[in-house]
């Protein structure tokens, strides 16, 4: 009995350590190492490109600066396309904004006026305590458009204030990932010398492993991404949404983007629909969105199981605690590393668990 409970305290240590060693990786380490991370897996993006280079005679440190630039480029190109698109959007919708206000003035009008006549037909005793709630609502709704420009402009505040740390950090990411491919050869016999022998046998063939557990689980996100896309495209054309297929897109890739979610662009447009008075619309939004939510968490944890090679339950027990632990990055990583402890467990690096 006193050796089962040394063994109780001993895992239970062992657990208490591995969380506090996660939170100050992810809390202090991993801030800044980001950039060089980034890097890293960058450079190995870029690698059999530059390795194709190099077997046509370019000189290494040529051939990974010829493939950042391009891929330097080809981001620059990307992100302005993104913004003329969404200068023009905005271009858009700023000219639609007086028809749209003077719409929501109406609409807004003829509640209140439906609202006061339901009051008027209340007993004496609510009438004015229901009138009294509906003036604090009117005043609120009134004010809400002032209360979003403060939002809007505190958050473009925000923006500019931490753009000095996002552009140092894009500059260390870039030119951090030109060294790293400039030196791949040496950085990766560099990273294996630091690998005591031992557990080289035992890691024999586990990066192979990993390559394949990764790709699964961006095949997954790519599933889900595409699956979240046809729903919202029958959605869109069962609403008569213009742009059907676009709209579809782009809540898809907003969807699949930590942080972010269908929501984020359903919701608000929901309620813009509703307070136009396009009640239908509306409720149609919201329920598709309550769709694919319900769809995505159902098959989310069996997909990334048989992508990754884990079993639905360990996924979403590695989903719930990265959650826990790290919110969507958490979710996103914590697979991945669970895959790596099981690889690492049966190569018998580490003795987490025994196998069965």
């Amino acid at each position: 009995m006193e050796q089962r409970a040394q063994r109780v305290l001993l895992a239970t240590l062992y657990g208490a350590a591995a969380v506090g060693l996660l939170w100050l990786i992810s809390r202090w380490l991993l801030p800044w190492a980001a950039p060089f991370l980034l890097s890293f897996a960058i450079a190995g993006a870029m690698e059999p490109l530059v390795r194709l280079l190099v077997r046509h005679g370019w000189r290494r440190g040529l051939a990974a600066g010829l493939v950042s630039l391009g891929a330097l480029g080809l981001l620059i190109w990307g992100l302005s396309a993104l913004a003329a698109w969404a200068a023009k959007a905005a271009a858009d919708f700023a000219g639609q904004v007086p028809a749209l206000m003077t719409g929501l003035a109406q609409s807004l009008g003829r509640l209140e006026e439906r609202m006061l006549s339901l009051i008027a037909q209340a007993p004496a005793e609510l009438s004015d305590t229901l009138r009294l709630a509906l003036d604090a609502a009117g005043e609120s709704l009134y004010s809400l458009p002032a209360k979003l420009s403060g939002w809007a402009l505190e958050g473009l505040r925000s923006l500019a204030g931490r753009s000095p740390d996002v552009l140092l950090f894009a500059v260390t990411a870039g030119i951090g990932s030109y060294f790293c491919s400039a030196a791949w050869p040496g950085l990766l016999a560099f990273l294996a010398a630091q690998v005591p022998e031992s557990w080289k046998r035992r890691l024999d063939g586990m990066g192979a492993e990993l390559k394949g557990s990764l790709g699964g689980w961006a095949r997954a996100q790519l599933i889900l991404m595409g699956v979240t896309f046809f729903e919202l495209l029958a959605a869109f054309l069962l609403l008569g949404i213009g742009s059907a297929p676009g709209m579809a897109a782009l809540t898809a890739a907003v969807d699949a983007l930590p942080l972010f979610g269908t929501g984020i662009i359903l919701a608000p447009w929901a309620l813009g629909c509703l307070l136009l008075g396009r009640t239908g619309r509306a409720l149609g939004l919201l329920i598709a969105w309550a769709a694919v939510s319900l769809v995505r968490s159902c098959i989310e944890a069996k997909l990334l199981g048989d992508q990754i090679g884990l079993h639905p339950l360990a996924s979403l027990a590695a989903m719930y605690v990265g959650w826990q632990v790290w919110r969507v990055w958490g979710m996103l990583l914590f697979p991945v590393l669970l895959v790596t402890a099981r690889q690492l467990n049966d190569r018998g690096v580490v003795r987490l668990w025994k196998k069965i």
